[in-house]
């Protein structure tokens, strides 16, 4: 229960009154890594970021207020169905820079390590991406459109669909980075005859490891955050689960904070362009991602 207050949870729809002053803090965090974002984006003209991560941090900040605004009355449905429903999609698209940002990586350090070529990244892992936006989307509405208990379950188990469909593909795409990096770091391609401009493998300047290991810690943020909310909706909106404060702060929105400012302090769209300028990676190495 919130320190800022309590409030019956029969009617209460949270199952606890959110913590006000908590609530303001991930506003503020959110409000900064977005700007930050949109900032970092333009200077880098790396405009893919827009419809992802920038619209991914934009999104964490709405849920975040409305989720500020149930503090103040945990009865008010529509906050509640707005914090529920933004929080759970805002980050997939973030989510989607990751797979665009690794398929850019694969193209320029040697796409014959990688089972898949630089494009399919993009092309596979964005259709998985958007499907599950789609699933989740129309169980949250379901969910914020009932009344009847049963519905709101139906509506909770279509979310959780969604958010299975999204840790597989992550799960994959984990998968695929390890095999990545494994191969290269031993020369051992996958493909023994190239399809990029050159089969000379590049070394990995400062820039480039910079850059993968944002991605890879970015990703274990949002994985964490992803098997977080699985087993919240698999235990259902009335589960302990859902009606613990603590774990949703830690375990969402502390999760997603560290992979928006992980990008921030390793942004690929800066890193990317400081690589352009590396005689190592010259621009026509970078295909089409």
């Amino acid at each position: 229960m919130s320190s800022d207050g309590a409030s019956n949870v029969d009617t209460n729809l949270y199952g606890y009154t959110p913590t006000r002053s908590v609530c303001y803090v991930f506003v503020v965090l959110f409000a900064i890594t977005s700007l930050l974002h949109l900032w970092q984006a333009m200077r880098s003209r790396a405009w893919w970021l827009f419809p992802t991560v920038v619209i991914a941090a934009i999104a964490e900040v709405i849920g975040w207020v409305a989720r500020t605004q149930g503090s103040y009355d945990p009865t008010k449905r529509q906050t509640f169905i707005i914090q529920t429903t933004v929080l759970v999609l805002a980050p997939t698209p973030f989510v989607a820079a990751l797979f665009v940002g690794f398929g850019r990586i694969t193209a320029r350090l040697g796409s014959d390590y990688s089972r898949l070529r630089p494009v399919f990244y993009s092309r596979v892992f964005l259709t998985l991406d958007v499907i599950s936006i789609m699933v989740q989307g129309a169980g949250g509405g379901m969910a914020a459109s009932a009344q009847d208990p049963d519905k709101i379950r139906l509506g909770s188990n279509v979310i959780l669909g969604g958010l299975i469909i999204q840790i597989a593909s992550m799960t994959i795409f984990c998968f695929l980075m390890a095999e990545y990096a494994w191969r290269r770091a031993g020369d051992r391609p996958y493909h023994k005859t190239s399809y990029t401009e050159s089969a000379e493998k590049m070394p990995m300047d400062r820039h480039v490891k910079m850059l993968i290991a944002g991605i890879c810690i970015t990703t274990a943020f949002t994985y964490v955050r992803c098997i977080f909310r699985v087993i919240e909706f698999a235990d259902g909106f009335n589960g302990t689960i859902a009606h613990t404060e603590m774990l949703f702060n830690v375990f969402d929105g502390m999760m997603i904070t560290l992979a928006m400012y992980t990008l921030n302090f390793m942004h690929p769209g800066l890193l990317l362009r400081a690589m352009q300028h590396t005689p190592n990676y010259p621009l026509g190495r970078m295909g089409s991602v």
